[in-house]
């Protein structure tokens, strides 16, 4: 099964009822109250952080790879702004287009290459000063395949169906200082069945 399919499967099975969101960004609303242009949602998935972002008035542009994703968005968000983006490509922005880019869980499915190669294309895309809040798998995230699976690269599976990467701080610094300044810290998501052990992140280019 292609993965595009595979995604589109996942997100017909949340076609209906609205997303539940979390409060990570909440500590970070000092500096995206800042924002004068569009935030962007890389990899929007359910719709969460959009949904959390437009309910607070600020304006969102949704993107991603799998079609079902954006019609879900549009059905939550009438009024949102989406395009499917396939972000393991080059980005369809202009330089330095957003002051905030969210990445909530969508950075963690590429190869060693293909990763470097978004961070890249993150920081192109953002201002200067501007900054990245994303969260990824943590290298301690037992319960939903760290360690598990067919090991493609060091922290990086095939498992569940799907390619996962795994960070350890080391891997954060790694990747994300491509963009600029990182700070991250250890963070628990219980938003599933069972608590997702997360690393989140903040980058300022």
């Amino acid at each position: 099964m292609a993965f595009e399919e595979y995604w589109n499967n996942i997100y017909k099975k949340f076609s209906d009822g609205k997303p539940a969101y979390d409060d990570w960004l909440d500590k970070y609303l000092g500096l995206i109250n800042k924002t004068k242009g569009t935030i962007l949602d890389l990899g929007c998935g359910l719709g969460n952080d959009s949904l959390y972002l437009t309910e607070r008035g600020f304006d969102v542009l949704s993107v991603d790879y799998s079609t079902q994703a954006i019609k879900n968005v549009k059905r939550i968000i009438p009024k949102a702004k989406t395009k499917i983006v396939d972000i393991s490509k080059k980005l369809p922005f202009k330089d330095e287009e957003f002051e905030v880019v969210i990445a909530d869980l969508s950075l963690h499915y590429f190869d060693n290459k293909t990763t470097t190669e978004i961070m890249k294309e993150i920081k192109r895309i953002l201002k200067v000063g501007g900054y990245l809040f994303a969260r990824v798998n943590s290298v301690d995230d037992v319960n939903y395949g760290a360690g598990q699976g067919e090991k493609l690269e060091d922290n990086y599976y095939f498992v569940d169906g799907y390619n996962k990467r795994f960070f350890s701080f080391d891997d954060i610094n790694k990747y994300f200082s491509v963009i600029g300044e990182v700070e991250a810290c250890e963070a628990n998501m219980e938003r599933y069945e069972k608590t997702k052990k997360l690393i989140e992140i903040k980058v300022k280019k």
